[in-house]
């Protein structure tokens, strides 16, 4: 073999020499001092490797060196594991990635040496070799098969097809492809889709698939059911732009082409008479939205997209209704003639937090109320009969009767009123108060008895009704 490769050397490099003019056979011949019919047999040999190039000129052949990476350095580069055997299944050629899959020694020679009796794994398994037998006898033979290597969990790739050597003597080429990282992406990727597809069906928002002009490509069950349909179809007849009322918004969200969130409305008594689609639901329903262009690798601009939506409609009516609500609460709380104090008990009913007053509560109190909301009750208003106030706002803690507080002030001044209470127990756990201002009635009753004595006193000392 070494012979062989000096006088492939010689010639191409005698070829190298002399580019870019080409020799003939007798030129080559006379240079080397070689026979002209054996340097014709090597140039044959180089020109079906693909090291030199031959053109005619009339009858006369000129070889020139190949312009092109010869094969056996292609060969050699390959990314697949190659082998060549003869017809005797002897090893005529390898690659070098051949070496490296099958963990050969590079300083061993394997060259002329048989395949099966080299001991290597993946050719020491039956199926391979009763199958490499077969191409060598011109049998039935599978042309490419998938091996599994019990020892690493490698997956290799094998081909296998018969070959002809340029002097015409059969044999083999043998190429293994190690498939294993491409394998586990295949599998993970077929669970991907997999999970995907099985949340697409699943989930419980809707999920619409459509085009930038609306087409509906693809729907889960959810949104048909969302939607009062019974099948894609039926969604499919209409238009993405049908299902809002306001098609501007979904055509915004296209041009801006990003993710959003966004609320949308659907009038369904319109849907099934304008657009025919026969959907179970009547009236405005609102759905929370959420849209995304479906953008393809690369960045390329999406042409189509998805929306996820959720029927909101009972959230809405309620938050709508609870507004009301507040803004009732709000008007009674802030314009009742009486004072209105809310507080939080803490400390298992030892002490209140003031969460709310009204405005009259704070011109009761005397003071603004932003300074009152947050305060603890008693710290606050040390003034406060206790234990009297305490045990009573614990009874209707613990109770939940409302009482009667008898007339009373929150600081010993003589500004600040007399105030009577009717205490009451919110759904809340907290305490309410209602407050009125009897500081009048308190005055006149302490008052009564002195007025009683002063007419008494008069009436004795009355003495027009006496004659002399």
């Amino acid at each position: 073999m070494s012979e062989y490769q000096d006088i492939f050397g010689r010639i191409v490099s005698l070829l190298e020499k002399r580019s870019p003019q080409g020799l003939s056979i007798s030129a080559i011949s006379r240079e080397l001092g070689m026979n002209r019919a054996t340097v014709a047999k090597y140039l044959e040999m180089l020109q079906s490797s693909g090291d030199v190039s031959m053109q005619r000129f009339g009858r006369s052949k000129l070889y020139t060196p190949a312009q092109r990476v010869p094969l056996s350095e292609l060969f050699d580069r390959l990314s697949n594991a190659i082998v060549i055997l003869d017809a005797d299944l002897q090893i005529l050629m390898v690659n070098t990635s051949f070496i490296r899959t099958l963990g050969i020694h590079r300083g061993r020679n394997i060259l002329g040496a048989s395949l099966f009796d080299l001991n290597l794994r993946i050719f020491s398994d039956p199926t391979i070799m009763r199958n490499i037998e077969r191409v060598r006898q011109s049998g039935t033979y599978l042309s490419e098969m998938q091996y599994i290597e019990d020892s690493t969990n490698h997956i290799y790739h094998i081909e296998f097809a018969p070959t002809v050597s340029h002097v015409g003597k059969p044999g083999i080429l043998i190429s293994l492809q190690d498939i294993t990282a491409w394998k586990n992406t295949e599998a993970a990727l077929k669970y991907s889709e997999k999970m995907i597809r099985t949340i697409f069906e699943r989930v419980p928002s809707g999920i619409i698939l459509f085009t930038a002009d609306g087409t509906v490509l693809n729907a889960n069950r959810a949104s048909l059911g969302i939607l009062g349909l019974n099948g894609v179809q039926e969604l499919a007849e209409g238009n993405i732009f049908d299902i809002s009322c306001y098609k501007g918004k979904i055509l915004e969200l296209i041009r801006q082409g990003k993710v959003a969130e966004t609320e949308l409305a659907c009038d369904f008594d319109r849907l099934k008479r304008d657009q025919r689609i026969p959907s179970t639901r009547s009236g405005v329903a609102y759905f929370d939205v959420v849209f995304t262009p479906i953008t393809p690798d690369g960045g390329v601009t999406s042409h189509e997209f998805a929306i996820l939506f959720r029927d909101i409609t009972t959230e809405r009516l309620a938050r709508k209704e609870l507004a009301f609500k507040e803004t009732r609460y709000r008007s009674f709380f802030e314009k009742a003639c009486n004072g209105v104090l809310i507080y939080e008990p803490i400390e298992g009913g030892n002490e209140y937090i003031i969460k709310d007053v009204n405005g009259v509560t704070a011109a009761l109190l005397r003071m603004n109320k932003e300074d009152l909301v947050g305060r603890k009750l008693f710290e606050e208003f040390p003034d406060l009969p206790n234990p009297y106030v305490h045990d009573l706002l614990y009874r209707v803690l613990t109770t939940e009767k409302p009482e009667f507080v008898t007339p009373l002030k929150y600081r010993n001044r003589e500004d600040f009123p007399w105030i009577s209470h009717y205490v009451f127990k919110l759904p809340s756990g907290e305490i309410a108060s209602f407050m009125i201002d009897v500081s009048d009635a308190v005055r006149k009753e302490a008052e009564a008895p002195f007025q009683a004595c002063n007419a008494r006193v008069t009436r004795e000392n009355d003495f027009s009704g006496i004659s002399i």
